[in-house]
């Protein structure tokens, strides 16, 4: 284990970054975001990330590698209701609210305990942060297990209020660089959630069977790009084929994904998965080692509840009840 300065913000204050190996991986965490700001696994660096704060602080809205909060994906129209109250949000997506606004992703976490395969980090949101009522604790904590990455997340309401969070990295088993297209996606989801043209959900969630949406057996993550869809930024309804133990946690597998060398598969404890092929990534600082970012480029598998989830009344938790998830990122070689 490794903790040192990575940078300084504009606003002058230090973030730090720790770093954690074994045999197999190495992964780097900075408390910027609660960010994963790279992981190495077989040699190849396959999480994108930036060298240096600027990169972080001048990011296009792609939110790499962070931790995203209060609550994640778009709530419609920026705005909510809770025990009659209206509550407004950032409309920082095409008038809606996306991933807390300036939530959790730029916020300065601290590091509360690291230890040789573990890095556990803390913050408070306080009462109005964003729109969000009551105040917020959050402890996010990494912990690299051989291959893979387990993040837990726990968060405690001191008021009544919505929590739904999940990471945010990008993914290429190639290298940052190239294309993703030619990866091959397996997602145990039998549907989908259907969105409109600002991806908002419609309130259908069709079946995937025989469409553009079919991962249930693998398929070529571009196959039915400039035909059917131009890109996936979907939720999948989760419904998992089997289930792994990780440090005495069972979880369902949600999706795997292999270019044929390695192979990454997503435990969650969630019930759906954000499917996004960097439709909107190019642009912006460039990957560390001056890798420009390209559309399809990478991709991101993020546990969650469902988009919009709290206007549809998922999401609501009562002062002193916690909020858990618990997510692994598993790479394993073919």
């Amino acid at each position: 284990m490794e903790r040192k300065i990575f940078g300084i913000t504009a606003d002058g204050r230090k973030v730090e970054i720790v770093t954690l190996k074994n045999d197999l991986a190495e992964l780097k965490i900075i408390n910027r975001g609660a960010t994963i700001q790279s992981f190495t696994v077989y040699g190849t660096s396959i999480i994108g990330g930036y060298d240096t704060m600027d990169g972080y602080e001048n990011d296009n809205g792609s939110y790499q590698g962070a931790t995203v909060g209060r609550v994640a994906n778009r709530v419609a129209n920026a705005q909510f209701s809770m025990d009659g109250a209206i509550y407004m949000l950032p409309a920082n997506n095409n008038g809606h609210c996306l991933h807390g606004g300036n939530g959790f992703s730029f916020r300065m976490f601290d590091f509360v305990d690291v230890t040789d395969n573990s890095a556990t980090l803390s913050y408070y949101s306080p009462d109005g942060e964003e729109g969000f009522p009551g105040g917020l604790a959050v402890k996010v904590k990494f912990t690299l297990i051989g291959s893979a990455i387990k993040i837990d997340y726990e968060a405690t309401p001191d008021g009544k209020t919505p929590v739904a969070l999940t990471n945010h990295s990008y993914f290429n088993l190639d290298g940052m660089g190239g294309l993703i297209t030619d990866h091959v996606a397996t997602i145990y989801a039998d549907s989908y959630t259907e969105v409109d043209d600002t991806l908002i959900p419609t309130g259908v969630r069709p079946d995937v069977t025989g469409g553009a949406y079919d991962f249930r057996s693998p398929k070529r993550i571009g196959e039915d790009f400039g035909t059917a869809v131009e890109g996936y930024d979907h939720n999948f309804v989760l419904c998992p084929k089997f289930s792994k133990v990780f440090e005495e946690k069972e979880l369902p597998i949600g999706a795997s994904v292999t270019n044929g060398r390695l192979t990454l598969n997503v435990y969650t404890d969630q019930p759906g998965l954000q499917f996004y092929t960097g439709n909107f990534l190019a642009g912006g600082p460039n990957f560390e080692g001056d890798i420009p970012k390209i559309k399809h480029g990478a991709f991101c598998l993020e546990a969650q509840t469902e988009p919009d989830c709290i206007n549809h009344g998922i999401g609501f938790y009562e002062a002193g009840e916690v909020y858990t998830q618990t997510t692994v990122y598993e790479v394993v070689t073919c």
